[in-house]
């Protein structure tokens, strides 16, 4: 091969190369993690009054991508999960052993989420909405759930994140809870409100 053919060849698989590590290093990939420090809120109502259940106990992990501007270009491998004993009311120990009794916490001590690849869009001045389809586990039963939240990129780097999802507590096996001998009981129909803040591990 003469020196003209050579550059021919070599030119543009060397461009092509570079435009591979220019792009690789314009973005970088990295785990984020909530540090234990995840907070859940579990609200609903009753033949009585409305309650919760707040943890602020629990665990959450996920990669997310960032060019280097600092944006948020990908999300991917989400975790999270909270211990079912964490989760206290303002109604006493009553109204929280009844609750870990309906989701059999004794057998299932975990409420938990995983996720593969999501979806994320830029809503501007470092904010964005989030869409993470994966699978939720509470008590006995799984099941393909979507989950939607809103991200705040911080001036630290870190990333706060919050959202919510509603759920029908009989479709996870999860009985109505029961107080005062049945006078209280509690509708099926409760939101898990979730928000953290993950920091680059």
């Amino acid at each position: 091969m003469n020196n003209g053919k050579f550059f021919q060849f070599a030119i543009p698989v060397l461009i092509a190369f570079a435009s591979m590590v220019s792009l690789q290093q314009a973005s970088a990939q990295a785990t984020y993690s909530a540090n234990g420090a995840v907070h859940t809120t579990i609200m609903g109502t009753s033949n009585i009054h409305d309650w919760e259940l707040i943890s602020s106990k629990g665990n959450a992990a996920m990669m997310l991508q960032m060019d280097v501007s600092g944006n948020i270009t990908g999300i991917g491998n989400v975790y999270y999960d909270i211990q079912v004993n964490t989760l206290k009311s303002k109604h006493g120990s009553q109204m929280d052993n009844n609750a870990y009794k309906a989701i059999d916490a004794a057998t299932y001590p975990t409420i938990k989420f995983i996720g593969g690849a999501g979806a994320i869009k830029s809503s501007g001045s470092g904010k964005y909405s989030i869409t993470a389809p994966g699978k939720l586990t509470i008590s006995s039963v799984t099941k393909d759930v979507t989950l939607t939240a809103t991200a705040k990129v911080n001036t630290d780097k870190s990333v706060t994140i919050e959202g919510s999802y509603k759920i029908t507590t009989t479709d996870y096996n999860v009985k109505a809870i029961s107080i005062m001998l049945g006078a209280i009981k509690t509708s099926p129909n409760v939101t898990i409100n979730y928000s953290m803040t993950v920091k680059p591990q």
